[in-house]
């Protein structure tokens, strides 16, 4: 993985001084989204496809394509723009130069408009603020985002290989993106961290508190969802207690286990390298290392 992620490196450096060189105005606008999110999207991450290459056992070099155009597709995702095709089009634009055949491309940039615009749904959805805080709705929601964008990487590596299972690694992608998002979420928590002025929380968390809260919890969980921030609560002390709460707590493990569970499963009944499947397994069980939220018992509520 490193030696790719050192290549990949070099790849988008190349690539983003052409896009500089010919779409300076373009370039720019991207650069000022980054720079306002203050993305530093790990270079590791865009080397899935690269990996689920040689997991069909092909060489992983020949997915150094898809990989940039992963990284590019990105840059404007990661920077959570409201024009989030500007990615796509950068991705596109990068596999044109490509050698490949000429289907092989089409199979790709229909991959690309495909997770492009589940994430546009999944941001108009998320935006509407509609619909009742679930376990459903967050897990559909990071399908539609991160299950999309890896879905994606893993049916265009699939394309590589002749008599490839399109369908079958573009399911194992969607379960491994959920996964690394959830991952992501719980590694960006403040749950643990009292005194915190800032209080981040892992949506799927927040799902199983406001399943198993009274009204009023579900009230102000609600309220919070629609002002799309949980900055500067610090005074809710007792919400950070309900998050702590043995029965969430415990509710939100056994459910991560079980999604760990189906992604594995997914991964097994695919024929695959054992070197490729072991970095893919060795991914998906990172998230069952992570520290779970210190219960704490909610004293009279």
């Amino acid at each position: 993985m490193d030696e790719q992620a050192h290549v990949l490196r070099e790849a988008l450096t190349t690539a983003t001084r052409s896009i500089i060189t010919d779409l300076p105005h373009l370039a720019a606008k991207i650069n000022r989204q980054r720079q306002a999110a203050r993305v530093r999207t790990a270079t590791s991450e865009r080397v899935f496809p690269a990996i689920v290459a040689a997991a069909l056992g092909t060489n992983p070099r020949k997915a150094l394509p898809i990989c940039v155009a992963s990284a590019l597709w990105w840059i404007s995702t990661d920077a959570d723009a409201p024009d989030v095709q500007c990615g796509a089009v950068l991705a596109m634009r990068h596999l044109r130069t490509v050698r490949a055949p000429d289907s092989c491309k089409l199979e790709w940039f229909d991959e690309i408009t495909r997770s492009t615009t589940s994430v546009i749904e999944a941001r108009l959805a998320n935006r509407d603020g509609s619909g009742r805080l679930s376990r459903k709705s967050v897990l559909a929601r990071h399908l539609r985002s991160s299950g999309a964008a890896y879905a994606r990487d893993a049916a265009m590596a699939a394309h590589l290989v002749d008599e490839h299972p399109v369908d079958e690694w573009r399911r194992f992608g969607a379960l491994y993106g959920l996964m690394r998002q959830l991952r992501t979420d719980h590694v960006r928590s403040t749950v643990d961290e009292v005194g915190n002025p800032q209080l981040v929380v892992p949506p799927l968390l927040v799902a199983h508190v406001f399943h198993q809260g009274n009204a009023a919890v579900r009230h102000e969980l609600a309220r919070l969802r629609r002002e799309a921030s949980y900055g500067g609560l610090v005074r809710h002390e007792l919400l950070r207690e309900l998050l702590c709460s043995p029965r969430a707590v415990q509710a939100y493990a056994r459910d991560l286990r079980a999604l760990h569970g189906k992604a594995r499963a997914s991964l097994d009944g695919l024929e695959t390298t054992d070197e490729a499947a072991a970095v893919l397994r060795s991914s998906l069980d990172s998230i069952l290392r992570l520290p779970m939220p210190g219960e704490r018992e909610v004293i009279g509520v």
